[in-house]
């Protein structure tokens, strides 16, 4: 039975990779594509706004319908909505149709399918993933991605240089279609929520935010989650404003940020993978205290290569977070409401990331930048405080 759930895994995480790669490769396309032809951060920031809001839009409606349908249909919907988008705007730029206007409305149609896809994919994994598995498996998937995140910068500038930009489009086309035939071979058992069934999907929405609040452990987890996003926006968003204004605007030392982050998300997602973990709270306050230390070195980091090795540090931290956060969520809510549960931390996680994005970019014009890391790095590394009281309070509850 184990070598069956474990053969499903692998079918799924295959597909979703495939997915995945082809995506990176085609939003970097589409932001250098942007910048290079418009040099506008107005069509650069609209560009964004079409790529987020329809997902924050239809993740309201998403989970409810991966709680009450076949989720593993839903996702094909969601990368067969992505890929076919994709094919129509690629066929419009190959034929001379270079509008950014469509461009626009082929970014928010891929959204909807990001908005379908990605938060039923958190939601799908415990179904098929036996239990002890859940952790090593969702580390596998962040050494994946952030391997992805290293790799698709440079196979986007390599295809932009090689062919038009119509035609590097259709990389997202083939692998959209792979990952959809390689997802229809996985065998699955579908697991509907027949409780209420002429509830509207609005309504199941709102009883999922509801859910939160009668879930004491859970409710306390994600607000705590809602914060570490919200704190870690400044950092995301700042640390290459900080490398500009320390270490020269060099295209090379920017990229070297971007690598660095990257790999160290990669080496601490194989470490989740390695490592045997004995609780996911006390791995959540051990890698929140030290991501907040790391940000605060950031910050005060005189010399360039001091800098990147706690850049490096801080990308390790980051997904032995992520990960034990993922889990426990996957482990502690009932197998009905998990597609609502992940599609409204969909919704949060973003308007915390979007509020903090706003309030620390304006911060950073009257504050200097590192001294807003510093003070950013303090106050995550106090929330740590938060994650170890929930760990003393709820020691015996289901958090190994």
């Amino acid at each position: 039975m184990k070598d069956k759930s474990l053969v499903s895994v692998s079918i799924f995480l295959a597909s979703q990779i495939i997915s995945l790669f082809g995506s990176a490769i085609v939003s970097y396309a589409i932001i250098w594509y942007i910048t290079l032809k418009t040099s506008s951060t107005m069509a650069l920031a609209m560009s964004i706004v079409c790529t987020y809001m329809p997902q924050i839009i239809i993740s309201v409606f998403s989970g409810a319908w991966g709680d009450r349908f076949n989720k593993k249909y839903l996702i094909i919907i969601g990368d067969t909505i992505t890929g076919v988008s994709t094919l129509i705007l690629a066929a419009l730029f190959i034929n001379g149709f270079h509008s950014l206007y469509i461009l626009y409305a082929a970014c928010a149609l891929r959204s909807v399918g990001a908005g379908i896809q990605t938060p039923l994919e958190n939601a799908f994994l415990p179904l098929i993933c036996p239990e002890e598995k859940l952790t090593k498996v969702n580390g596998i998937y962040v050494t994946a991605t952030s391997a992805i995140n290293i790799l698709s910068p440079a196979m986007a500038g390599i295809l932009l240089d090689i062919v038009d930009f119509g035609y590097t489009l259709l990389v997202d086309c083939i692998t959209a279609l792979l990952a959809v035939i390689v997802l229809f071979k996985l065998k699955y058992r579908n697991t509907i929520s027949h409780e209420k069934e002429n509830v509207s999907t609005l309504s199941d929405f709102v009883n999922g935010v509801k859910y939160f609040k009668q879930h004491v452990f859970l409710g306390r987890l994600i607000i705590f989650y809602l914060l570490f996003y919200f704190f870690m926006s400044a950092p995301a968003f700042l640390t290459p404003v900080l490398v500009n204004i320390k270490f020269g605007g060099s295209v090379n030392v920017l990229a070297i940020n971007e690598f660095v982050w990257s790999l160290g998300t990669m080496l601490g997602g194989l470490s989740i993978c390695l490592l045997k973990v004995y609780n996911k709270l006390r791995l959540m306050t051990f890698s929140s205290a030290l991501f907040g230390v790391f940000i605060c070195l950031l910050g005060s980091s005189e010399n360039f290569y001091i800098y990147i090795f706690f850049m490096l540090c801080s990308g390790i931290s980051l997904p032995l977070f992520n990960t034990s956060n993922t889990v426990l969520i996957q482990q502690n809510v009932k197998k009905e409401m998990l597609g609502r549960t992940f599609a409204n931390l969909n919704i949060l996680s973003t308007i915390s990331t979007t509020i903090g994005v706003t309030i620390f970019g304006t911060a950073g014009d009257v504050i200097p930048v590192d001294t807003l890391l510093v003070l950013v790095g303090v106050f995550i590394a106090l929330l740590s405080i938060w994650i170890w009281k929930l760990y003393r309070e709820y020691g015996n509850y289901n958090v190994t």
